[in-house]
C-alpha cells in the first residue's frame, strides 16, 4: 500500500486536524483539552494525529471546544465503495486468523 493512507486513516486524521483547528482558534494547549477531558498530553496529541476516538471522547471534546460534535466530523475524505469493501474483506480475514 506505500504511503497511501487507508480510508480510514484518512478520515481519522482530517477528523484530528479539525479538532487541532479549533483548538487552537480558541487558544487552548494540548494540556488544557487533555485536562478537561482526562488525558494527558501526549494521548491529546495523539487523537490530533489521528488516533482512532471513542464518541464519548468526541462528545467531550466537542463540548470543550464548545462547537457541535458534527463540526469535528465535517470533513472533505472521500471513501468508495471499493475501498470499503476492501477494508471489510481485510477485518474479515484478520478475524478469521485469530486462534479461538
Amino acid at each position: 500500500m506505500g504511503d497511501i493512507a487507508t480510508p480510514d486513516k484518512r478520515f481519522l486524521k482530517a477528523v484530528g486536524e479539525n479538532i487541532r483547528r479549533y483548538r487552537k482558534a480558541k487558544g487552548y494547549t494540548l494540556d488544557a483539552l487533555g485536562e478537561d477531558i482526562g488525558l494527558d498530553k501526549s494521548n491529546t496529541y495523539r487523537i490530533e494525529q489521528g488516533k482512532n476516538i471513542t464518541l464519548l471522547t468526541l462528545m467531550k471534546i466537542a463540548i470543550f471546544l464548545d462547537v457541535p460534535p458534527q463540526n469535528l466530523l465535517d470533513i472533505a475524505v472521500h471513501v468508495s465503495m471499493e475501498e470499503v469493501e476492501e477494508i471489510i474483506a481485510v477485518k474479515r480475514k484478520n478475524r478469521k486468523k485469530r486462534p479461538q
